[in-house]
């Protein structure tokens, strides 16, 4: 991709994206959509990777150029402009994004050695076996006890597993049940492959303050899903909210950024907010539309918003209504035998023999 591209792929993205948050939050704020906002944001996601591969790997089309909105002749003052702002946003891209995937890297790490170095617990196993029948189905999910004092929270990378604090074997057989069942309800729900398409996703647009607006309010909704989860009854929430004391009373932390884990315990606001959700949780009615609901409201959002490009590309030809293929893509169509366009058609005109690839 020349530089011109780059920059027309990263503000038009930007904007792209913008609008497909918007969109779910719209989706999510709606009342018929409550009960089912975890799915709607890992719906948006799996949207917003669905769209950045499509702008890299696919043309799209151009409702304008910006040879429509310029003088007949070019200007080789904003000709460089482009290419040199292009360049800028490429290096500072690639800088923050390598930061972050350290980061998330640095946190698999961290928890596959909390899970290596845990200890599995048979007797809390054996113990809530009887009201949880996960814990000993064909494929049971292991539980295991951390000696330092990190908050429960679940982990799958390829076996899922619970890890518990030391200090949860002191708590009453009820507040144990509550908790592990939180965690069997985020493994169900696989809220972990939600968090790893989260980290994906603020990985590549981790300029955006409206992508870590939207993972904030994501976490919160699968917390506030497996909360509903685990209450049925009075006593469930009191048990529940009882067992969120003692741990926080236990001064255990939050495991961290662990990008295929769920911490039980987060932020002192989210806190609140869930012992609030939980209060009025039993006098609402518990409304689920599934992702066959919410994933094609956002996959047409998603179309729309891919229909939107800025002419930010001087290199782009008024006389094509579609930009040329990427060259990686036309050469894997060329090898099948498929021929596509990947040159500008301005640029091959005054070059016949020489093909101009993005």
């Amino acid at each position: 991709m020349t530089s011109s591209t780059v920059l027309e792929a990263f503000v038009s993205l930007t904007l792209q994206v913008s609008l497909l948050i918007g969109v779910a939050a719209w989706f999510v704020r709606k009342q018929e959509f409550r009960g089912s906002s975890d799915t709607c944001w890992a719906a948006l996601h799996v949207c917003i990777l669905a769209l950045t591969c499509g702008a890299f790997f696919l043309p799209h089309l151009r409702l304008i150029t910006w040879a429509d909105l310029q003088p007949s002749e070019s200007s080789p003052l904003a000709d460089l402009t482009f290419s040199v702002a292009g360049r800028i946003c490429g290096w500072i891209w690639a800088t923050g994004a390598t930061a972050i995937i350290a980061v998330c890297a640095g946190g698999i790490l961290r928890g596959t050695r909390l899970v290596r170095r845990a200890a599995t617990d048979e007797g809390i196993a054996q113990s809530l076996c009887r009201d949880l029948p996960s814990l000993s189905s064909a494929r049971p999910i292991e539980i295991r006890i951390v000696s330092n004092g990190i908050s429960p929270f679940c982990w799958q990378m390829h076996r899922p597993v619970i890890l518990l604090p030391e200090v949860v074997r002191e708590f009453p057989a009820a507040e144990q049940s509550a908790i592990v069942r939180h965690e069997l309800a985020h493994i169900r729900r696989q809220h972990p492959l939600h968090l790893f398409l989260q980290r994906l996703v603020e990985a590549v647009y981790w300029y955006h303050p409206l992508v870590w607006w939207a993972s904030r309010e994501a976490a919160a909704a699968r917390e506030f899903r497996c909360d509903e989860d685990v209450v049925a009854s009075e006593v469930d929430v009191a048990d529940y909210l009882r067992s969120l004391l003692r741990l926080i009373e236990s001064r255990v932390k939050a495991p961290g950024r662990l990008p295929a884990g769920l911490g039980f315990l987060g932020d002192s606001s989210l806190l609140s907010r869930r012992a609030n959700a939980l209060a009025k949780s039993l006098d609402q009615p518990k409304v689920s539309l599934g992702v066959w609901r919410v994933a094609p409201s956002l996959a047409l959002a998603t179309v729309v918003c891919a229909v939107i490009w800025l002419p930010v590309n001087p290199d782009a030809s008024r006389r094509a209504d579609w930009s040329p293929w990427p060259s990686w893509t036309a050469g894997a169509l060329n090898v099948a035998g498929v021929g596509v366009r990947d040159y500008e058609i301005d640029g091959h005109r005054l070059k016949p023999n020489i093909h101009q690839h993005e």
